[in-house]
């Protein structure tokens, strides 16, 4: 991508005046979000980890909605509706939270951390993933809140289900960006989210259902360039 293609390397973050203002690969030293070291070591997880912290929370969850919801129908339609909210959440969070724009250099500077600094460099394999300071104590905050709205047994299988959803997308995301993912239907999903990060930044924002995009007009395909024609000349 160009360098005056992507408006979120172009701002980078104004508290890190050596933030690089290009793509990075991500076989790199990892593009630094925070100034101090022991902040900076809670911005990296690796996929094993993430897996093993997913598998933890989606069986507290599932357990805790078996002993508590009136039946396994009732526990079965909360997981239902919890997988596609979180689809379009993250259809939303990445396009109106993840790519705000704003002139204020603060809000420049969380849309860094949050977000930035992965289209800089988007491929690093310790950074792929959302880390665990940010995914537990959110993820504990949507349990709260669900089991608040209704009850704990129907609250924590709305949340097995978000949560379900929730690993479902990083996974596939970090595949995206560190798997070959070459054969149908898996370069299908590498395609769509690639082209977002290397042609069309404001498009493709889902990456667990592309059309989504193409419901909300954010659809990127690139044009075909038409092969000339020849003529028999007379």
């Amino acid at each position: 991508m160009k360098k005056n293609l992507s408006r979120l390397i172009r701002i980078s973050d104004p508290n890190q005046p050596n933030a690089p203002h290009c793509k990075v690969s991500g076989e790199a030293e990892p593009v630094r979000i925070f100034q101090h070291d022991w902040m900076e070591s809670f911005t990296f997880i690796s996929f094993r980890t993430f897996l093993i912290s997913c598998l933890i929370v989606e069986m507290l969850a599932l357990t805790t909605a078996i002993v508590y919801a009136p039946s396994t129908w009732a526990i079965l339609w909360r997981i239902a509706i919890g997988v596609p909210a979180w689809v379009l959440t993250e259809y939303l969070l990445h396009r109106y939270v993840f790519h705000f724009s704003s002139n204020i250099k603060a809000i420049q500077h969380l849309v860094y951390i949050f977000h930035g600094n992965h289209h800089i460099q988007p491929s690093h394999p310790y950074r792929t993933l959302m880390p665990l300071i940010v995914t537990l104590p959110i993820g504990a905050a949507i349990w709260g809140v669900s089991v608040w709205c209704t009850d704990i047994g129907l609250g924590s299988a709305f949340f097995a289900g978000f949560f379900l959803g929730y690993t479902l997308y990083d996974t596939l995301h970090f595949a995206t960006h560190n798997f070959p993912m070459k054969s149908a239907p898996w370069s299908w999903w590498k395609r769509h989210h690639l082209l977002h990060h290397y042609m069309a930044e404001e498009h493709n924002y889902s990456i667990t259902m592309p059309w989504l995009d193409a419901l909300f007009r954010t659809h990127y395909t690139p044009k075909r360039k038409q092969k000339p024609t020849h003529t028999n000349m007379p």
